[in-house]
């Protein structure tokens, strides 16, 4: 053990010695994190609006008009699952078409939405929906009065952007150390003949390894309160996890991905090789993995492929831990699938590792 801590220090100095690898593992994701942190997304756009038809076949006609409005991006739910999205701030507005909803009958729908954190998205929402009410009805009935619409305050959390991002940046950054850090380290000390010469020294490579793994495990927890710190104190980060639990999620996606680096290091000559290789993994993974952006709006044979991805499984986990404030039991699939990457990456990494 005492070789193993020294080995660990060693491996310290030499990585904070590294001014490239401290500006990319530290400065650059918190660079991406503040960018963005104050970028505004909240000028009107499309309005997201979560429909629940209650009515069935009734509220046919209803939906079709709305669906048919560029203004309004539509989504179907139940009353608990188009709720719960509002709350999150993924809804800006939540219809509930009735079960006694005739579009012949003048009556009244309910339409949810957050009047005091969205007021803007809200009144504008609410007036399209009138319109289309209005529509419906002299579609159905021209003399009788009209189906009015009444919007219901509900209280969301009012989460932005940010919330959404930084546990994606966290993801993203524990990934890139552990396939990008690896191995193009780890094949700059083969070419050098470092990892070479420690077959003659009384140092097992095993112990080398292990250092150079829990380094790298330092080194991502520091990143992660870092950036956890940043957003909570800079970015109004809407923290309400368990960090403890958020710093495990990080350690097994960590396991992960350098079992990736070890693995592309083993089979990498030069440098030249890691780069592709490390690429076409990550590269799929950045873009459908849902780190800057929700996977909701992929299509849907796409979005069922995407889920077994490991960056998918360790972004989600850090996501509901930080902003959904989840718990062990609540996180536990992110933790099945993680583990099983875990353990397909390290017998991989195991196979294909080479010390020449």
């Amino acid at each position: 053990m005492r070789i193993k801590w020294v080995l660990m220090l060693a491996s310290m100095k030499m990585f904070f010695r590294q001014r490239e690898a401290i500006l990319w593992t530290f400065l650059f994701p918190l660079l991406v994190v503040v960018l963005f942190g104050f970028v505004r997304f909240g000028g009107v756009g499309k309005i997201a609006l979560g429909v629940v038809n209650e009515a069935g076949p009734a509220g046919g006609d209803l939906l079709s008009r709305l669906q048919a409005v560029g203004t309004l991006d539509i989504s179907l739910g139940d009353r608990a699952s188009e709720m719960a999205h509002l709350e999150h701030g993924e809804r800006d507005l939540v219809l509930v078409i009735p079960a006694g909803y005739t579009p012949s009958a003048a009556g009244a729908l309910t339409a949810f939405g957050d009047l005091e954190a969205r007021p803007q998205v809200t009144q504008l929402g609410g007036l399209v929906l009138q319109r289309v009410l209005d529509e419906t009805a002299m579609a159905a009935a021209p003399d009788l009065p009209r189906t009015t619409l009444s919007t219901v305050q509900f209280k969301s959390r009012n989460l932005t952007y940010i919330d959404f991002l930084l546990p994606g940046i966290l993801s993203m950054t524990i990934m890139q150390m552990g396939i990008f850090g690896v191995a193009f380290g780890f094949v700059t000390l083969k070419k050098r003949g470092i990892l070479r010469r420690l077959w003659v020294t009384p140092i097992r490579p095993g112990d080398f390894i292990t250092a150079q793994v829990a380094m790298r495990m330092i080194v991502m927890l520091l990143q992660m309160a870092i950036m956890i710190g940043v957003g909570v104190l800079f970015l109004h980060l809407h923290f309400i996890g368990n960090i403890a639990l958020l710093f495990m999620l990080g350690i097994l996606g960590a396991v992960v991905f350098l079992g990736f680096g070890f693995s592309i290091a083993g089979i990498s000559r030069s440098e030249d090789q890691v780069a592709p290789l490390a690429n076409i993994i990550s590269l799929p993974m950045l873009a459908l993995s849902g780190v800057f952006f929700s996977r909701s709006n992929l299509p849907g044979v796409v979005r069922a492929l995407t889920s077994v991805l490991p960056l998918t499984y360790l972004a989600d986990g850090l996501r509901g831990v930080a902003i959904d404030g989840a718990a062990l039991t609540q996180v536990l699939p992110q933790i099945a699938g993680l583990s099983v990457w875990a353990a397909a990456s390290c017998l991989l990494a195991i196979r294909l590792f080479r010390w020449e």
